[in-house]
């Protein structure tokens, strides 16, 4: 009888449950487990009330998937939205400093839909006097019933359109995500220090909708994390089938 151990990570496809097609491969995770948990009532009597008959019931298997990249497909299927490609207002504040004529150059143009806002600044961050701009055209700003010196900093908030090469994702109060076909390899190793190849197959593999996107300027980069819950399969009584290819 083979025993083996298990210290690989899984690489994983998701596939559209109906079509089959892969909707996301995840071939950078970290970790991922599979916990399979259900429930036990008992039938109790005698003296001192022992148990004297179990019933088993209520099987629930989760997967928790960590992966250390992500992309746009894996981040829609996080959301269970979907990226969009055009043109939109993007905004934008950058720390501009005036010319010898007066003037600042930005390196957008600003909307005229949208509201501009132009404040002289001391260190790119405080707002030390409100500007008023004369009517913008392109890049160039002019002021009016201000004055400013040469090299003097100015902060510009504004808006500009984005290249229509854009792709932004909105997460809608009513779109959650879906549920998946998953299919996984990793390695096992035998007791004789060969590698054998392990498939794992989840047939309905809900994604849960809760997860996170960490920031942060110090310390190690934080994974994004698919926490998902396994489905029985709705042709067969299967949750989880594991093969293990070995000859």
């Amino acid at each position: 009888m083979s025993r083996y151990g298990s210290r690989e990570i899984l690489d994983v496809v998701l596939k559209d449950v109906k079509t089959g097609e892969p909707v996301v491969y995840l071939e950078s995770l970290t970790t991922s487990s599979i916990e399979f948990a259900g429930q036990t009532v008992y039938a109790r009597g005698g003296k001192g009330h022992p148990k004297l008959i179990g019933w088993d019931s209520e099987k629930d298997v989760t997967m928790t998937m960590e992966d250390a990249l992500i992309s746009k497909e894996s981040l829609a299927v996080l959301t269970g939205s979907k990226f969009v490609k055009g043109t939109k207002p993007v905004h934008k504040k950058e720390i501009v400093a005036v010319n010898a004529d007066g003037e600042i150059k930005l390196s957008h143009a600003p909307l005229t839909t949208k509201l501009t806002h132009f404040y002289k600044t001391s260190n790119g961050s405080s707002m030390d006097a409100k500007l008023t701009a004369a009517p913008i055209t392109g890049t160039i700003v002019t002021f009016t019933g201000s004055a400013l010196n040469d090299g003097d900093k100015v902060i510009a908030d504004y808006y500009y359109a984005a290249p229509d090469t854009t792709q932004s994702m909105t997460v809608a109060s009513d779109v959650f995500p879906g549920t998946y076909l998953l299919e996984g390899t990793t390695n096992w190793k035998n007791e004789d220090g060969f590698d054998v190849e392990a498939v794992y197959t989840i047939p309905k593999l809900k994604v849960m909708p809760g997860f996170s996107i960490a920031m942060a300027s110090s310390g190690d980069p934080q994974p994004f994390t698919f926490t998902c819950e396994v489905l029985k399969d709705t042709r067969s009584k299967a949750m989880v089938t594991i093969d293990v290819l070995e000859d």
